[in-house]
């Protein structure tokens, strides 16, 4: 048992574990073993998991474990205290028009079409990425959580997805792409927005975002939410706070 209010911790076992170049820091060498658990996490593991820093990815769950570098750190936002930035603001009327829609993950061909296109745009492929149906449900349909598909649409187009984890007091962003057609919108951000206040309405405590790192720019985006924390040498610790925006 856990010290996490009895909360049974949940039994995995390593099902892939390599040595790759990193997405986020260039010439660094990546190392994330990928755990699955025995059975489907309830949401109480799933809090537990998150708090010691786990990510989840399919059907897997991970850590870091790179050999020569421990840059990133996962980040959770505090939504009892988040209150959105002016530029923040903005995003939120920019996006009034979107409609959002909540369901189980799901397969498609859009989805993976603009799932690609955005990986693409956003140089996130690799040598190992997967590109078909078969990769897509793998990687974003199958889950070892409580797994909730955030649909956004532009009239009838599908423009975002999110796949959101629901433990009891936490939330997980899991996962999000967006139509690159759409940049000028920053749907991320929206994503980001929308979701925390959604999670506010269920009345839980943390969102966490992923893995940040200083020197990444692409994960740079996520000290821009405050107040937030980063698990830092397994300690969760305040995020230093960038200046709020001017307007």
């Amino acid at each position: 048992m856990s010290e996490n209010g009895g909360v049974p911790r949940p039994v995995t076992r390593v099902v892939q574990d390599r040595y790759e170049d990193c997405i986020y820091l260039p010439g660094q060498v990546a190392r994330c073993p990928a755990r699955a658990p025995a059975s489907p996490l309830t949401p109480a593991q799933l809090d537990l998991l998150l708090e010691e820093g786990d990510q989840r990815v399919g059907g897997t769950v991970f850590r870091t474990e790179c050999p020569f570098c421990s840059a990133c750190e996962p980040v959770r936002i505090d939504i009892s205290c988040f209150s959105p930035s002016r530029s923040q603001r903005r995003v939120i009327r920019k996006n009034a028009d979107l409609r959002v829609e909540l369901g189980p993950p799901t397969l498609s061909r859009r989805r993976v079409a603009l799932w690609n296109r955005h990986r693409r745009v956003r140089g996130l492929l690799t040598d190992h990425s997967r590109r078909d149906p078969t990769g897509y449900s793998e990687w974003l349909v199958e889950s070892c959580a409580p797994t909730t598909e955030v649909r956004y649409f532009l009239e009838d187009r599908l423009v975002a997805v999110s796949l959101l984890d629901l433990g009891v007091t936490s939330a997980n962003s899991a996962y999000h792409y967006f139509d690159p057609a759409h940049a000028d919108r920053s749907l991320g951000v929206y994503s980001v927005l929308h979701e925390i206040e959604h999670c506010r309405g269920l009345g839980m405590r943390w969102y966490y975002l992923g893995l940040w790192a200083k020197d990444c720019g692409a994960l740079r985006y996520k000290s821009g939410y405050h107040p937030h924390e980063r698990l830092v040498r397994g300690r969760w610790v305040p995020g230093e706070r960038l200046p709020r925006d001017p307007g």
